[in-house]
């Protein structure tokens, strides 16, 4: 039996470190929210970006991101961030370095949280974020959600439960403020957490907060209980099974969003290659001036597209299954609106 969805209001949502929008995508399948800002350093991704959503504004480095430089570029009502921050601290195929590593943005992240307090966040990693320093890190940021009122459900979803051919495991975690409504509400009326992100993001006392967590959860484990963070507050994961037979349609309505963009030939032609026959050296010998001058510019604009096709694929390696991302926004949804028929 399907649980019945309420209808909601419009969620209105920041996208941090968006890459090419994968994780926007996800929710224009999903349907009932909207990117009102993203916020992504790669002058690649800011392109497309621009092609696919030119009117949203983009904020280059999250750590610029304040409710003063969201409330610059029009934003000043916001209900949920979602970010897909960098997994390199935490990939099985790098040195795992988490807190310790300068590309962790877990800090910088749990700071945008407590200044624009909104009511839901979704973050998206590789599953080496569970296991870094470990478990510890990732307890961490369970601790820090909990710290400022959060129930968190998180877990793996793979890109071939989506109908990819390909594995692509990812770590969800959907994080809920089931305490008030903070829609029509001013970011400053709400008191800001005092919680230490020294424990995500390296320090002398970055494992303050973290001792008291793993504490908390080997107390509740050994009583057969759901791990209690903060006064009620849960976490507790989801499997891999809760979403068969769930992506019927998914990739079909991806498409039908696709084909109503007047300019989905462009996006498509940027995606291929053409071919350059190089000329030997006797070949560029016998030229005349005005050839040899055509011949390097036609060689400059190749490599230029080269280059260009080397940041595209890099772009597609980071980026996020929108099947997988809609998915998560259907289950955020239920539990949305399973808090307002509470609340109502």
């Amino acid at each position: 039996m399907i649980d019945q969805i309420t209808p909601l209001e419009t969620q209105k949502v920041i996208d941090l470190c968006s890459g090419i929008g994968g994780f926007t995508l996800g929710h224009l399948i999903s349907g009932g929210f909207e990117t009102v800002a993203f916020c992504e350093i790669n002058q690649y991704c800011q392109q497309l970006l621009n092609l696919r959503f030119p009117n949203i504004p983009i904020i280059p480095d999250i750590h610029d991101i304040t409710t003063e430089s969201l409330a610059g570029v029009g934003v000043r009502e916001v209900d949920g961030i979602i970010a897909g921050l960098p997994c390199p601290p935490f990939s099985l195929a790098g040195k795992r370095l988490a807190s310790q590593d300068e590309r962790n943005l877990f800090g910088e992240f749990f700071r945008i949280l407590r200044q624009v307090r909104p009511r839901w966040a979704i973050v998206e990693n590789v599953p080496g974020l569970l296991t870094a320093e470990g478990s510890g890190f990732f307890r961490g940021v369970l601790w820090e959600f909990a710290q400022m009122g959060f129930d968190v459900q998180w877990g793996v979803l793979s890109a071939n439960q989506v109908g990819a051919i390909h594995k692509r495991e990812r770590v969800w975690i959907i994080a809920t403020d089931s305490q008030s409504s903070r829609r029509h509400t001013s970011w400053n009326q709400y008191t800001q957490s005092g919680t230490n992100t020294a424990s995500v993001g390296g320090g002398d006392d970055a494992y303050t907060n973290l001792d008291r967590c793993q504490q908390q959860l080997q107390k509740t484990n050994k009583r057969g209980q759901k791990p209690c963070l903060r006064g009620g507050q849960h976490s507790k994961s989801f499997s891999q099974s809760t979403f068969c037979q769930r992506h019927n349609g998914l990739s079909q309505r991806l498409g039908r969003y696709l084909m109503q963009q007047s300019d989905l030939d462009r996006w498509l032609c940027a995606a291929t290659i053409p071919s350059f026959s190089r000329l030997t050296s006797r070949e560029v010998a016998a030229l005349t001036q005005q050839e040899l001058a055509e011949y390097r510019q036609l060689w400059a604009e190749y490599q230029a597209i080269r280059r260009q096709h080397k940041q595209q694929l890099m772009a597609l390696g980071n980026a996020i299954v929108p099947q997988c991302a809609a998915l998560i926004f259907e289950r955020l949804k239920r539990i949305l609106s399973q808090q307002q028929k509470i609340h109502d």
